[in-house]
């Protein structure tokens, strides 16, 4: 093999090595960025039918008129209670329940909020709250043998027997909803909350009242029918958004798992507010719609399957809103209080006279 030659094939073979490496690149890149399942993602728009593929309105409906139904639940978590606070029984009204979503080892946050927003005595209000906690699998753990105390001495605490971590916030979420069905079906309004949030109670009072005079108007005029969805109201901060398919991103998501283009309206599962009738709807609805690991996400595909439209409301930030008296003088929740000082000084200066 002359030298003219063996140079012409190595030149052939490293243009072949290049192209190799490049394709390898471009296949890496497009895997890594999911672009094959954006691409191969069904349209939310025009064939959205998450299942069960049923009217899950009507399930709904045939459950609360007590009717025979003819479609079995598919998603009932059998999960126990293990502790009962007593905090609904012999109250005939209750104006607003706070649910807060919460860490086993937050003792910190559960405190902070017990003397701040989670305090009880609204003059001329009911307001009731309690903490939603799993476990660690661990009986006699430090952190358990805390807990037990914590809940002796405060009666606020409602544990649940599944393994308490991130993704199972689905399961904390809806077993909260399972709990206020069974044990606290009376109360006007609940408020579902994350432990790290500020929260305005008086502020949330004063909107609900208002959003209540506004709507009871609206039944009463025929231009303004239509303007507020009736008694069903889901409201926080309202996000339109689609399934992130990056491979190695935590919020990854399959088309095995969801594949539709975007999400129905949902709203950020840090704080949001449903009404009574609501809370009973998404709750029964929930029985018949496919389990989901992201606990917003999951009642968004909930509330579109039982009719129920979210409504975003401005005074709910799912980012941590910078403080001063005049910006926080509507706020009703603002996320990222990791600093128990900081939001109990937040607080009382809101609440200071």
């Amino acid at each position: 093999m002359n030298l003219r030659h063996l140079t012409k094939c190595l030149k052939k073979k490293r243009k072949n090595f290049k192209f190799v490496v490049c394709a390898l690149v471009l296949w890496c890149v497009y895997d890594y960025l999911g672009v094959g399942d954006y691409l191969q993602a069904s349209s939310f728009d025009n064939d959205f039918h998450y299942p069960l593929d049923v009217n899950v309105r009507e399930l709904v409906n045939d459950v609360l008129t007590n009717q025979k139904l003819t479609v079995s639940s598919i998603n009932y978590y059998p999960y126990s209670f293990l502790s009962n606070s007593g905090k609904c029984s012999n109250i005939e009204k209750i104006d607003l329940m706070i649910v807060v979503k919460s860490a086993m080892d937050h003792f910190g946050h559960r405190d902070t909020i017990r003397n701040t927003y989670g305090q009880e005595d609204i003059p001329g209000r009911t307001v009731k709250i309690l903490f939603f906690l799993g476990v660690d699998g661990k009986s006699k753990s430090e952190v358990q043998r805390q807990i037990d105390k914590e809940m002796s001495e405060h009666r606020d605490i409602i544990q649940m027997d599944f393994i308490d971590y991130y993704y199972n916030n689905t399961i904390k979420t809806m077993m909260s909803f399972r709990w206020v069905y069974e044990h606290c079906s009376h109360a006007d309004y609940y408020l579902f909350t994350d432990d790290d949030m500020y929260i305005s109670v008086n502020n949330l009072l004063g909107y609900l009242h208002d959003r209540e005079a506004t709507r009871l108007a609206a039944t009463s005029s025929p231009d303004a029918a239509g303007q507020l969805q009736s008694d069903l109201l889901f409201t926080g901060y309202v996000f339109r958004s689609a399934p992130q398919r990056f491979r190695f991103s935590k919020w990854r998501v399959s088309l095995e798992e969801y594949r539709w283009d975007r999400w129905p309206d949902y709203v950020t599962a840090g704080a949001y507010v449903v009404s009574n009738k609501a809370m009973r709807v998404m709750y029964i609805g929930s029985l018949f719609v496919k389990h989901f690991r992201f606990d917003d996400i999951y009642l968004g595909i909930v509330a579109k399957k039982v009719g129920i439209t979210p409504e975003h409301c401005p005074h709910f930030y799912f980012y941590k809103k910078e403080f001063s008296r005049d910006a926080y003088e509507n706020v009703i929740a603002s996320h990222g209080y990791h600093d128990h000082d900081e939001l109990i000084r937040v607080w009382y200066e809101m609440n200071s006279k």
